[in-house]
């Protein structure tokens, strides 16, 4: 017996992306999966072995996807601040979650009733998400940009927080019927906040 190849991978995940957008977690069976992506349920289970395998890997496709998007450089360009390129990786990963947008809509209801899918969101989305903005700060701060005392995991995810809290309001909890986002001033502003409060005076 061979096990799927990255093809057939990539079709099942494909696949479960555009349902995943489409129908409820619950709606989504072996045999509409089987059917939507051409990839014989017994491949599938055997590759698998469990739905909750597939969501995970879903979930860590597109993070990866999110964080190869969203490389920031270690160096800045000439006449760049650190607030330019803050203000730069928070916009990129705005518009990754707002591409992903049908997904997170259909996954959240879920996540929030179910304690399986809400780890598996949390561990995906939400902890390697921050590792991102993790990363960023700790390069900033071996520069000697931010000051000593900043706990840099916490600032992540305050900042991550805020980020994806925007987001929600606006484009998933009604925000988008009451007033339009201006994305750039919003995160301008943020970003200045933020970094008021963790950068050397």
């Amino acid at each position: 017996m061979k096990n799927m190849d990255a093809d057939q991978v990539r079709i099942v995940l494909d696949t479960a992306m555009q349902l995943f957008s489409k129908v409820e977690l619950r709606e989504i069976t072996l045999d509409k999966l089987t059917k939507a992506s051409g990839v014989p349920a017994f491949d599938i289970i055997r590759h698998f072995q469990s739905s909750e395998n597939i969501l995970k890997a879903v979930l860590e496709r597109e993070l990866e996807l999110m964080a190869a998007a969203a490389q920031a450089p270690e160096l800045r360009m000439p006449g760049e601040t650190l607030g330019d390129e803050l203000h730069v990786l928070a916009g990129v990963i705005l518009d990754q979650y707002r591409k992903r947008i049908p997904f997170l809509g259909k996954l959240l209801p879920e996540a929030m009733t179910d304690p399986k899918v809400g780890a598996l969101f949390y561990s995906t989305f939400i902890v390697q998400g921050r590792l991102l903005f993790t990363e960023f700060l700790r390069v900033r701060r071996e520069f000697g940009e931010l000051r000593d005392e900043v706990d840099i995991e916490a600032a992540a995810a305050i900042f991550l927080a805020s980020l994806t809290g925007i987001l929600l309001m606006h484009d998933l909890f009604g925000g988008k019927q009451v007033e339009v986002l201006d994305d750039e001033r919003v995160l301008k502003q943020m970003c200045d906040t933020f970094l008021h409060g963790i950068t050397r005076k």
